[in-house]
């Protein structure tokens, strides 16, 4: 009698075979390649305008007298850079204060690369299941592995070989930030790499799922691509559009509020911004443990959801 295959060792299965498959094919060192040029691309513009401003400030002061490692000084610089911040990144104190650790270099190319993980998730995994179901070739793995498992087994895969590039890239704009920033302590860097790493990897959970999602409710790689790219300009497109209103009766002269919150009108469409998974990603990086919390479960629940559809698409499909 054959001994009985347990889910998990179907699952496991399914996640070595796609993982070696993945490393392989050679699209992994593709994408691994892109991704660290557009790191260290962005890191050298970034960190030019940076070392520009930065070498102007000093000549100003030094001109005008000014000793930079004075504690006023300091202090002058860090509320100049909480204001700056306030206007590109967030308004939230808490989290400002929390930023000011951070070198402006690293904090910028993290916040754009950010922006282009959903993008480079979608290419590395668009025909995870497209691609088999196109050619009826999943009809061979369906009768060994359950439909269920064999999602989560190339879940896991994709999360595997992307949460690598992730931590390879991350770990590239932490080094290139302490080398151009001598300030930047070594107790901050060990702090911040965590951080940045925990962050990112479930940001990009979310959309490792979506892409899973995708790729499993049509025949074709390319169509699961476009639609892919489609799914995420609605998801930014909600977030933007609620996010750019305030909620009613908000708005509040009187409270003291900066001049973005002023600016803003009252609407309903506001809520639109919690229906987005991209809204959710700003806390990800906030000081408060219970915000971060919140943060990561929020991206974990679309993921499961996400993943939840994509096994109930494929369960009903006929192959």
């Amino acid at each position: 009698m054959e001994p009985r295959v347990t889910d998990l060792q179907e699952i496991g299965a399914v996640w070595r075979g796609e993982t070696v498959r993945a490393t392989r094919s050679g699209r992994v060192v593709v994408l691994l390649l892109l991704f660290m040029m557009f790191v260290g691309l962005s890191l050298t513009i970034v960190g030019f305008l940076s070392s520009q401003l930065n070498a102007k400030a000093e000549e100003q002061a030094r001109a005008a007298g000014v000793d930079l490692n004075d504690e006023k000084v300091k202090a002058q610089f860090n509320e100049g850079k909480k204001q700056f911040l306030s206007v590109v990144i967030t308004d939230d104190e808490e989290m400002l204060d929390s930023l000011l650790a951070l070198p402006v270099v690293l904090l910028f190319v993290f916040k754009l690369t950010l922006r282009f993980v959903p993008l480079l998730i979608a290419l590395m995994g668009f025909d995870q299941l497209a691609g088999e179901l196109g050619p009826k070739s999943i009809r061979f793995l369906v009768v060994r592995v359950k439909r269920n498992n064999l999602i989560l087994g190339k879940f896991l895969s994709q999360v595997t070989i992307f949460g690598v590039l992730l931590a390879v890239c991350t770990l590239l704009m932490v080094g290139v930030a302490r080398l151009l920033n001598a300030d930047f302590a070594a107790k901050d860097v060990f702090i911040w790499t965590l951080r940045l790493l925990a962050s990112s990897f479930v940001l990009a959970t979310a959309y490792l799922a979506l892409t899973t999602l995708c790729s499993s409710i049509v025949k074709s790689g390319a169509v699961a691509l476009v639609l892919n790219i489609m799914i995420l300009f609605g998801i930014w497109a909600l977030a933007f559009v609620g996010e750019s209103f305030a909620f009613p009766g908000s708005v509040k002269v009187e409270d003291g509020a900066n001049l973005l919150s002023l600016m803003r009108t009252e609407s309903w469409a506001a809520y639109l911004q919690y229906v987005s998974v991209w809204h959710y990603g700003q806390d990800l990086l906030h000081p408060d443990p219970l915000r971060f919390a919140v943060a990561a479960l929020v991206h974990l629940g679309f993921a499961l959801v996400f993943l939840g559809l994509a096994q109930l698409a494929l369960k009903t499909r006929d192959l």
